[in-house]
């Protein structure tokens, strides 16, 4: 008797304490973000990816819940940069204000480049700056067609054109510009925008490619340096006295529109559900006031907010053209 009753308390206890089991709440998803996310600059302040990653800090802590804490790493052309993204988990916590130069070009010319363009995924397209052709004040040419034939001139020296460094997008660009214009002109690379616009302002190099921003802006509205053209269908609100490259009459002009992209990216293998949280936060961003005034005043053309699938298929084909760019102009690792 006394055993059956010992089974009979044992058989209720189980099943009590299934029953509290199945009461349980189940454990709680991990809320994203539970902490401070960071944003990575891969150059100094004041660049296009800087400015903008700025412009948007604000809309995005409040979208997340969480500070996004920006930290500028420049250094051999963003792979310092991210070479730190691709230490960190795949945990959307880290974040880069990327472009084509150090996520596309870079790997292609720096031999320390541990990572591809693949490695990367990009979240949200941000903005896209026309890239402005910039001449040293005492060069006669006034335009792009002149400076070309100038540099075709008979006994003329090759003109000689300055780069934020060998492998930049802009290095590129002005190498694919001398193929398909056929202008003769000489490569000289410099560590940063700074050094290479104090120099054209100082008349020792003729021209540089890049978006106006930073320190050409003033260069530009003082006189110190002058625009011969717009690399872009039509012309800059910020730079209205300057043609657009579409107004040209360069054979090949279409294949002379050139802009840099800015995007919230990430190191691939993000969750879906993870990036699909980060996508929001950069569409609040892109939507709020400071971007868009941040945006205007840069000349910026803001890219509209687009699914993530769409971002993906965007990257991929950047990537794929990028690459073909820098096989013509023969880009190799140095």
């Amino acid at each position: 008797m006394n055993h059956f009753l010992s089974q009979r308390a044992t058989g209720l206890l189980l099943a009590a304490s299934t029953m509290v089991a199945a009461a349980a709440p189940a454990p709680a998803a991990e809320v994203f973000p539970s902490k401070p996310v960071t944003l990575l600059v891969a150059f100094p302040p004041g660049g296009p990816a800087d400015a903008v990653a700025r412009a948007m800090e604000p809309a995005m802590t409040k979208a997340l819940g969480q500070p996004v804490i920006i930290e500028n790493v420049p250094g051999a052309l963003g792979v310092l940069a991210m070479q730190r993204l691709m230490s960190r988990p795949a945990d959307g916590y880290t974040l880069i204000m990327g472009s084509p130069n150090e996520a596309i070009f870079a790997p292609l010319a720096n031999p320390t480049a541990r990572y591809k363009a693949e490695d990367l995924a990009l979240i949200a397209p941000v903005s896209s700056h026309p890239l402005v052709v910039m001449a040293r004040p005492g060069l006669p040419a006034t335009s792009l067609a002149q400076l070309v034939a100038a540099s075709k001139q008979p006994g003329s020296r090759p003109l000689t054109f300055g780069s934020p460094g060998h492998g930049s997008m802009y290095h590129v660009v002005s190498e694919y510009m001398a193929q398909a214009t056929g202008a003769r002109l000489m490569h000289v690379p410099y560590k940063g925008a700074t050094p290479m616009l104090q120099d054209l302002a100082g008349q020792q190099i003729d021209i540089t490619i890049l978006p106006n921003l930073g320190g050409s802006i003033g260069l530009l509205a003082t006189g110190r340096i002058k625009a011969l053209n717009v690399l872009s269908d039509s012309r800059m609100s910020t730079l209205p006295e300057v043609a657009a490259i579409s107004e040209s009459d360069l054979p090949h002009k279409l294949e002379l529109v050139h802009s840099v992209w800015v995007g919230v990216m990430t190191k691939a293998g993000l969750p879906a559900e993870r990036a699909g949280v980060l996508l929001e936060a950069s569409h609040r961003a892109l939507q709020s006031p400071e971007v868009a005034r941040a945006l205007a005043l840069s000349g910026a053309q803001p890219m509209k907010p687009q699914p993530l699938a769409v971002s993906t298929r965007f990257y991929a084909d950047e990537i794929a053209k990028l690459n073909a760019m820098a096989r013509s102009v023969k880009l190799s690792p140095q």
